[in-house]
């Protein structure tokens, strides 16, 4: 028995040895962990198993934390009252691999994002900023400030890692997207090709994407339940509350599996996304995409893409083996993939949990090697090196006189004009360049090009592509077609004149040159997309350019987005602000319109105080853009784009122009004083001389110079002998409210009102001693220019000091940010309003003030937000409107949209919507009027709405009861000959008008309380000898119908819970309306009466893009009091059952339903617009309650009606350029068939 020991201790060991991969196989090792962001996990053992597999794996590893690193909401802002706890579940989390050398990637996930809530980019951003704070270079989030990805990380063992905000796709709220955006990628459609070309460059190479979102699922977030759910579901709410509730308990895993949030495998959105990456995933065998979001362990295989599920950090939920699955486990843990040398990988499921404090290995998995792709053949010897081609820069603009009469002349002939272009050598060309990867870009095709020493360079092509700036839905059609056209309202060598003028300026520029690309192998991949290609190279502004001039001799050029950061980590690094403005000016004199954040690049420029950055502008397609043709000049009116004014002798509106600049302007250009711009104007008026802008305009081909040289240096010198004009315009837009924003260091503000009303304010530096430093900051705002000023703190311990007296100021708002904070404001000015406002948090903050600043504290983490990207325009824009039905035929009218911004007032200020509208038929308008103004006294807001219908407005009216009669055939009848038609006999004119004013508040992210006062006065017009039922009515009534006017006062109210995920193209979501009015008779026999009503609509749709959407309503009302016929409840066919006459029927109560299905046919992709195009089927049923003075409804035989009035129909609904829905209705009703024209749908 004993000789039998040393056997199978040596069985044992070959069985451990056998259930481990050997180390020296394994040339790189992830490990995945999600969901670890519950407080509690500083307590569990998790995270000591993971630093002691970390620490035995060595340096080649990285830990991927899968998302939801925070719970509930993400890392909120300092000071708030969680933000402690959330602090230490990251510290606890980065502890893991702390000191061990290996990397370690937080992904975010959608709780980081504020569980998908409104400031969740926010949230988000203090999370990455917290990372930061811990000061190891080998932990960081990604992808950074918000982006999308994809982020290319190149691992050992011929593998690539790509990482993927998932909730970047699903966010509903701001995120970085469009030209403003920091991120290499602008939008969704830009990442899924930069996902895709990751993919392709990396053809054979074992690609791993790593996100929060799996793309299969069988947990909660797949609709899988358990029976416990179905009949105790209380007991997700709290462990041991087993209340049965058969059936009702059922209600919501139902819900979760078959409709599902946006955060669940079965919301269209979801479906959408998850598609799009397997679809690219499953061209590349081998693929492996982990996850975290459900709080599980799963390793699924569908074909050859690998999914692992690793979202069990801190918490598990139920999981499910089902379709694709090889593994499901509910249990803590997380998840290793070992990549092989030998091009295999191993996955390891490890349990961690206090079953199994140490960890234990559940399960494993082999990943074959990836075939090996054939080696391609090496490329020949080739050398284009001094070949020279004749071609031109587009054929496609050439254009007749009616045409150019139109969209304009443009620089159609310079497009079409054959020149002499140098063939690019990618051998020879700065000693040899080999492609990166091709570059982003809305318009343009780009491939980024390395030297040796590793600096970079660009192809940008001539001609542009603005299919991806298009929207989807206009795709393909004309509206393409005239983007595509007003290409040629660009100049194609514009940019290779401006570094001459730039030069001559005094600003850094690049150098590009007009090249063009041949078919040349060399170029890889991309060999097809680029090969006969016209383009401009040129110096990609990154990184070390110390030897050229032009870039100031930079050696570390960055982009804004590392500006920004730095300007906020230390109060040492600043913006040279008059290089800023240098550079505007001559932006402005070029007519380069698209200035927005990423045109621009940063030199760099150390001291021992500090860094400086200087702009460095970049692409310059859009210098000398013109604006011709009788339609590009409507829609650059200043309520349209004003910015496309076109490149003219004058400048019409300097501030318009500037508008993609508006974040940059407001952000860089917040020091110079009138006084500056003026000195800039100047500056640049003399040193552009005759000479030298005719020397850089001769840059050009002779041949373009012929065409356009002259035309170019007329408007120039036009435009530069009013430039001082310009700037003071401009500066004076921008002067109206300046932001004065401090650092995450000390700062000192020191604002001092004047006598005059002129505000001086000064900025310094705080020591660690917190003796005051160098200034900073100082600048003298004139009352006459600046409304508001606003000083932001944002980190560290700042001092707001507030001194002086005057009888009139300019408002100075002050936001503290986080840190303790001190506002002391001694100062005075006449006058009832409060000319200083404090916002900050409550806690650990000081305000002293004599009763002029204002108290804005809060409880509210967001009280500190600052983002520099809220400015807006204020828009004044003309409105049509129109519509038809049975009873006026068609409304027509017109009117404007005015609205104002203002401060943290969301989408507007103020916005004022004022409309006329007029049916010929019978002679009706209508004026209406609606004022919304946003936060008028704290969160409440204020709603107005006036109506006049005037001067004979006209309604139906067939008498009181649920079954009044609407004889069809009367105007047949002895006595009523005289009718034109039946229904004019029920016909009555009115005049009404009517003002509602609401004070309004908003409830979470959907709901909306409205109340306040309204008035209403309504007189009925005597038909005279005309025959109408109106008369026969009128002489029942115990007074005079048609003497005078009743008038009313009361209060009404509102009640809105509008969950829908679109106002207009409504596919799924739910919308709760209740509404009251009680009114009190004022003038003559008017009486007092409340008017109740109320409805709930519901949508839904299975897919995305739906195709087939359902939609239910059921409303009512109910009135009390004493009141007259066109106040009752009114069943309408117009409104509520279709197939009936406008206000119908007449009663005390009403109740109604609709039942509809919209079918999407067809996608339209003709060539006037896109649109799509389907037919709808409802069913409406409804009815009213009344009865009169002896208890009876007296148009029921028995004097109790029980009819329901039904009718059922059908119709056709377009959108065209899928903007708005035109919907055709006929519906048919016991009275008959009736058709309606509707923009919209019926709800």
């Amino acid at each position: 028995m004993i000789r039998a020991i040393p056997f199978l201790l040596c069985v044992l060991l070959s069985a451990s040895i056998q259930g481990q991969t050997p180390a020296t196989d394994v040339a790189y090792t992830l490990y995945l962990v999600g969901d670890a962001g519950e407080p509690d996990i500083v307590n569990q053992p998790l995270g000591k198993v993971l630093r002691r597999q970390v620490e035995q794996t060595g340096p080649n590893a990285t830990l991927l934390y899968l998302g939801d690193n925070i719970y509930p909401k993400g890392m909120p802002p300092e000071g708030a009252q969680s933000r402690a706890a959330a602090e230490l579940t990251l510290r606890t989390q980065a502890g893991w691999i702390e000191g061990l050398g290996v990397r370690g990637i937080f992904v975010p996930g959608n709780h980081d994002w504020q569980r998908g809530r409104k400031n969740g980019q926010a949230m988000l951003m203090n999370q990455q900023q917290f990372i930061d704070s811990l000061n190891d270079k080998n932990i960081t989030l990604l992808p950074r400030d918000g982006c999308p990805g994809p982020v290319e990380i190149p691992l050992p063992g011929n593998a690539v890692l790509v990482i993927l905000d998932t909730q970047w796709f699903l966010h509903p709220w701001d995120k970085p997207r469009g030209d403003e955006s920091p991120c290499d990628v602008k939008n969704g459609a830009e990442a899924w090709v930069a996902i895709n070309d990751i993919f392709a460059r990396n053809a054979g190479k074992r690609v791993i994407v790593a996100a929060h979102h799996p793309l299969i699922t069988h947990g909660e977030h797949g609709g899988v339940f358990t029976w416990k759910d179905h009949l105790f579901p209380l007991t997700a709410v709290k462990h041991n509350l087993y209340i049965p509730m058969p059936v009702i308990g059922s209600i919501y895993p139902l819900y979760r599996k078959w409709f599902g949030d946006v955060q669940d495998t079965s919301h269209p959105l979801y479906k959408e996304v998850s598609t799009l990456i397997q679809n690219i995933m499953l061209q590349y065998p081998g693929s492996v995409y982990a996850a975290g979001h459900e709080h599980a362990l799963q390793y699924l295989v569908r074909d050859s893409l690998h999914m692992i599920g690793s979202g069990s950090g801190s918490k598990t939920t139920y999981v499910k083996m089902k379709k694709y699955s090889r593994y499901a486990g509910s249990v803590q843990g997380f998840v290793k993939l070992l990549i092989k040398t030998d091009g295999s990988a191993v996955t390891e499921y490890w349990q961690v949990d206090d079953a199994f404090p140490e960890g234990k290995e559940v399960y494993r998995d082999v990943l074959p090697a990836l075939q090996r792709l054939k080696p391609q053949p090496p490329v020949q010897e080739i050398s284009f090196k001094d070949k020279v081609v004749k071609i031109e820069g587009s054929k496609q603009y050439t254009a007749g006189k009616r045409h150019e009469a139109l969209l304009g002349a443009n620089y159609r002939a310079a497009w079409a004009q054959p020149i002499d272009v140098p063939v690019f050598d990618i051998g020879s060309e700065q000693g040899g360049l080999k492609v990166v990867q091709k570059g982003g870009g809305m318009q343009t095709l780009s491939l980024r090009l390395q030297d040796s020493t590793g600096r970079e360079f660009v192809l940008r092509s001539v001609e542009k592509y603005p299919e991806n700036a298009v929207p989807e839905m206009l795709r393909k059609t004309f509206a393409q077609d005239l983007v595509q056209d007003q290409i040629s309202a660009s100049h194609p060598y514009a940019a290779v004149v401006v570094p001459g003028l730039a030069q001559a300026a005094g600003i850094y520029h690049t150098n590009p040159r007009v090249v063009y690309i041949p078919d040349d192998p060399r170029l890889g991949i991309y060999r097809k997309t680029f090969a006969n290609t016209l383009a401009l190279f040129e110096e990609r502004p990154a990184g070390d350019w110390s030897d050229k001039d032009f870039f100031g001799n930079s050696k570390n050029i960055i982009n804004t987005s590392k500006v920004l950061e730095r300007l906020e980590k230390d109060n040492d690094n600043q913006v040279d602000q008059q290089f800023v403005l240098r550079s505007r000016v001559f932006d402005m004199w070029i007519g380069d319109w698209d200035r927005h954040d990423d045109q621009w690049r940063w030199a760099t420029f150390k001291s021992k105080k500090g860094e400086t950055y200087r702009p460095v502008p970049r692409d310059r397609d859009q210098a000398f853009f013109v604006n011709e043709g009788f339609i590009p000049k409507i829609w650059s009116r200043k309520w349209a784009l004003p910015k496309f004014e076109g490149f003219n002798d004058a400048i019409r509106w300097p501030s318009g122009l500037s508008f993609n600049a508006r974040y940059f302007d407001r952000t860089f250009l917040t020091e110079p004083s009138e006084e500056d711009w003026i000195k800039a104007a100047k500056e640049l008026q003399a040193n552009m001389t005759d000479d030298k802008i005719e020397q850089a305009i001769k840059a050009w081909p002779p041949e373009i110079y012929a065409l356009n040289g002259e035309a170019v240096i007329r408007k120039l010198k036009a435009r530069r002998a009013h430039m001082v004009e310009y700037a003071v315009s401009h500066y004076k837009f921008l002067a109206k409210a300046v932001d004065v924003v401090g650092s995450d260091k000390d700062e000192h503000f020191e604002v001092t009102r004047l006598p005059e009303g002129n505000v001086q304010v000064k900025v310094f530096k705080v020591g660690k001693d917190g003796e005051q430093g160098k200034k900073l900051y100082d600048r003298l705002f004139l009352r006459s220019e600046t409304k508001e000023i606003r000083l932001c703190g944002k980190g560290g311990e700042d001092k707001f000091d507030i001194e002086g007296s005057t009888a009139h100021s300019i408002l100075v708002r002050v936001i503290g940010g986080d840190g303790k904070d001190s506002l002391v404001d001694n100062s005075h000015v006449r006058g009832l309003a409060r000319k200083t406002l404090y916002y900050d948090q409550k806690k650990s903050n000081t305000l002293v003030s004599d009763g002029e600043a204002g108290d804005r504290t809060s409880t509210d983490p967001m009280v500190n937000l600052y983002d520099r990207k809220v400015f807006k325009y204020n828009t004044l824009a003309p409105l049509v409107t129109g519509n038809v039905n049975p009873d006026d035929g068609l409304f027509i009218g017109g009117g404007f949209l005015y609205q104002t911004q203002g401060f943290r007032k969301g989408l507007f200020k103020a916005r004022h919507v004022a409309l006329f509208s007029m049916a010929p038929r019978t002679s009706s308008f209508n004026l209406s009027y609606r004022g919304d103004f946003t936060d008028v006294i704290g969160k409440f807001g204020l709603e107005i709405n006036a109506d006049i219908k005037q001067p004979n407005y006209v309604n139906n009216f067939f008498g009181w009861g649920n079954e009044s009669v609407f004889d069809q055939n009367i105007d047949q009848k002895p006595g009523h000959e005289s009718l034109p038609s039946a229904v004019q006999y029920y016909r009555y004119r009115f005049e009404e008008w009517r003002l509602d004013a609401y004070i309004t508040r908003k409830v979470g992210n959907w709901g909306l309380i409205q109340v306040g006062p309204a008035i209403q006065r309504v007189e009925v017009e005597d038909p005279g000898t005309k025959d109408r039922y109106i008369k026969t009515y009128a002489e029942t009534l115990p007074y005079k119908l048609f003497e005078g006017h009743n008038t009313y006062t009361g209060t009404t109210w509102r009640f809105t819970i509008d969950k829908r995920d679109h106002p207009v193209f409504t596919t799924r979501g739910v919308v709760f309306t209740v509404a009251g009015r009680n009114m009190a008779g004022v003038e003559n026999r008017a009486a007092d009466f409340s008017s109740y009503d109320g409805s709930v609509s519901f949508y839904h749709s299975f897919r995305f893009p739906s195709r087939i959407v359902f939609a239910a309503r059921v409303g009512g009302g109910a009135n009390t009091g004493r009141y007259e016929f066109y106040q009752a409840q009114i069943l309408s066919g117009r409104t509520e059952v279709r197939g009936y006459r406008k206000t119908r029927f007449y009663g005390e109560q009403k109740l109604y339903t609709n039942l509809e299905m919209r079918i999407k046919l067809l996608s339209l992709k003709t060539y006037l617009f896109p649109a799509s195009l389907g037919i709808l089927g409802f069913h409406d049923i409804g009815r009213i309650w009344y009865k009169d003075a002896n208890g009876v409804d007296p148009t029921a035989p028995d004097g109790s009606s029980n009819v329901w009035h039904k009718s059922w129909g059908g119709g056709v609904w377009f959108t065209p350029f899928n903007l708005a829905i035109l919907s055709l209705e006929a519906a048919h009703s016991s009275e008959g068939t009736l058709s309606y024209i509707r923009l919209g749908y019926l709800f």
